[in-house]
């Protein structure tokens, strides 16, 4: 039955679609067309959320497939995150790295109810999250790892790019919806637009001043590293990719420990990783606030802008009353409030 055509015909309502489901039949019908996989196929939905993953796994080898939420961006600008890791892979840098089709293309495309949604199958990282492998030792190899991840950046865009705070500032995209979302707390109404408006005024202060930017993960937490039995680490998740602080982007692993309720010994484990391969500037130590700051405010921005796919579920870590006290606090010491 054509799905469409049937409901055109029933003359009930068509319903508008923040985030429809692909079946993981029509996932395993690609897959076989699309990739070089062996034998039987199985697939199965693992999670549905800020993105869809699927596990895919044929007779040798498991794999995880995402389709890509569709939202404010371009379905193409998935490219950036999967020409960098192709990048990395050469490098033999420990990701999760994207599956080549038949063809050598890294991504596809299917028309969904809500629009196009890009989709690419990667590696299987192994082991489990950080967060259930909790370790400083590892934590310190995460940092160094995490460093150099930022040199082949600056490898990969080339010595003459000319990085810009455009994507650090994205935040902005998503405040009329942070807006719609705390519309019945008056507090929070008046004080997030000043706060992104000083926040944009500051960042452009520190690149000009030389605070390093560069290619970054931009959501690098506990979750987006996994690390198996023998200590062998895989970093995944570079949805977010892009240019950013390289502060930020550190901070982004501090501030994800606090978030989970994890001992601040950890961060300051990462963070030590990470100087051994190239240590802090005076100015990155001296806006480390801000950039804590500014993790918290690109998610609660962020969850606002993605509750009508996904909903609130963020909130079952920390509600909205700590999430601004953590934000206006530092904002009032930051001169940002």
């Amino acid at each position: 039955m054509n799905y469409v055509s049937s409901l055109v015909e029933s003359g009930l309502p068509i319903a508008d679609i923040s985030h429809s489901v692909l079946h993981p039949d029509f996932i395993a019908r690609e897959v076989k067309a699309r990739y070089p996989v062996v034998g039987k196929l199985d697939v199965w939905l693992l999670y549905r959320g800020m993105n869809d993953v699927y596990l895919v796994q044929d007779e040798q080898t498991k794999y995880a497939l995402r389709v890509w939420r569709k939202t404010y961006r371009d379905v193409d600008d998935v490219a950036y995150e999967l020409d960098f890791l192709a990048f990395l892979k050469d490098k033999a840098f420990p990701a999760s790295v994207a599956v080549p089709q038949h063809d050598g293309t890294l991504y596809w495309k299917a028309a969904t109810p809500e629009g196009a949604r890009a989709i690419a199958m990667y590696d299987w990282a192994p082991g489990r999250k950080f967060g259930d492998m909790l370790s400083e030792e590892t934590s310190f190899r995460i940092g160094a790892a995490f460093a150099n991840l930022h040199l082949q950046g600056f490898e990969w865009a080339g010595k003459d790019h000319k990085f810009t705070t455009d994507t650090a500032k994205d935040y902005n995209i998503c405040m009329p919806a942070l807006i719609d979302f705390v519309y019945d707390r008056p507090d929070d109404l008046r004080d997030y637009p000043i706060i992104a408006a000083n926040m944009d005024k500051r960042l452009d202060e520190l690149a000009a001043a030389g605070v390093p930017l560069g290619v970054c993960h931009r959501d690098f937490h506990p979750s987006n590293v996994h690390v198996d039995d023998a200590g062998t680490i895989t970093l995944l998740d570079f949805d977010a990719a892009g240019e950013d602080f390289l502060m930020q982007d550190v901070q982004n692993f501090v501030w994800g420990n606090l978030f989970y309720g994890f001992s601040e010994s950890y961060g300051t484990a990462f963070e030590d990783g990470y100087q051994s391969v190239r240590p802090f500037t005076a100015e990155e130590i001296a806006n480390k606030e801000l950039f804590l700051m500014g993790k918290a405010l690109r998610l609660v921005a962020g969850m606002a802008h993605s509750s009508t796919a996904v909903g609130r579920g963020t909130l079952r870590f920390r509600n909205l009353d700590w999430l601004g006290d953590y934000i206006k606090t530092r904002a009032r010491a930051c001169g940002l409030l």
